[in-house]
């Protein structure tokens, strides 16, 4: 069965804490991923957070 767009929408949108991850450029891996339990993936999310906190303030500081 394929999924319809709007099933696989919120499918992403349920996991959307996972496809972030692989999304960014962290170089998380779906692998990685796997491995990983919920505690795993909301620090990685936290630290990405942060990340982008301090990539926005660098760029502000540059102006």
């Amino acid at each position: 069965m394929t999924l319809t767009r709007a099933e696989a929408r919120r499918r992403a949108t349920e996991r959307w804490n996972q496809w972030r991850l692989l999304l960014s450029d962290m170089g998380i891996t779906y692998r990685d991923l796997m491995e990983m339990d919920d505690d795993d993936i909301a620090e990685a999310n936290a630290a990405l957070d942060i990340h982008i906190e301090q990539m926005k303030k660098a760029n502000k500081d540059k102006k």
